[in-house]
């Protein structure tokens, strides 16, 4: 597997998958669902797993959010990483081209893959 790789492209497929298309050409169909779970921030690293709490609108009011979170938006980072903006308000985490490469499903991508 090759981690110093640069996506080409960033695409959200439907809102279910982030397709990355990487300078080497290989094809990664990431899980929106497993992007969240992975976020790389500080709060998500701290949490414990399982159901987060209800956020709250500006108003004090929960605000009714999907069971999963949506991806919204990509937004490029310098030359190394990927922000990710989530429909339930996140966008801390910096998703750096070698965690996206790393959390690609495919079997040519899986530890101890040639």
């Amino acid at each position: 597997m090759t981690t110093n790789v640069k996506p080409r492209s960033l695409e959200r497929i439907g809102e279910e998958f982030l397709a990355i298309v990487w300078e080497d050409g290989h094809e990664s169909f990431l899980e929106v669902q497993n992007l969240r779970k992975s976020c790389p921030c500080a709060a998500c690293r701290a949490d414990p797993p399982g159901p987060r709490p209800p956020l709250k609108s500006p108003g004090g009011a929960l605000a009714l959010l999907p069971d999963v979170p949506r991806l919204f938006g990509i937004e490029e980072v310098g030359n190394y990483a990927v922000r990710l903006r989530w429909s339930d308000g996140h966008s801390s985490g910096l998703y750096d081209y070698r965690l996206l490469r790393s959390l690609c499903p495919c079997e040519a991508c899986r530890p101890g893959a040639s």
